[in-house]
């Protein structure tokens, strides 16, 4: 079943909707890179030929279709104000300051 979100809680979380699908977008990231961290697929050596010889349990079977998507769980994170972001400082801000304080001492 897909749940659809309503519009005004995202917008309580941040004026700029384009801000939250950015920061929604990087968690969504983690999460699956997280996911192949801990479930990798297997891979086959350079000579190795793929059989299919040993099944693999069923206790060890992943299913993925009960598994809520990575955007999904980031944008319920970030309704329920688990997600933490903010800008960096900018370096090249500083190195323009510094560059306009320069030339106005020298005029």
């Amino acid at each position: 079943m897909i749940d659809t979100i309503d519009f005004s809680k995202l917008r309580d979380q941040s004026e700029d909707i384009f801000e939250l699908i950015v920061v929604a977008s990087k968690r969504a990231k983690q999460i699956n890179a997280l996911r192949v961290a801990q479930n990798p697929l297997p891979s086959l050596g350079k000579n190795a030929e793929e059989t299919f010889e040993e099944t693999p349990d069923e206790e060890e079977m992943i299913n993925w279709d009960e598994i809520d998507k990575p955007v999904t769980v980031a944008v319920d994170e970030m309704l329920s104000s688990k997600i933490d972001y903010g800008y960096p400082e900018d370096e090249s801000d500083e190195v323009e300051k510094e560059i306009k304080t320069d030339t106005d001492q020298s005029e």
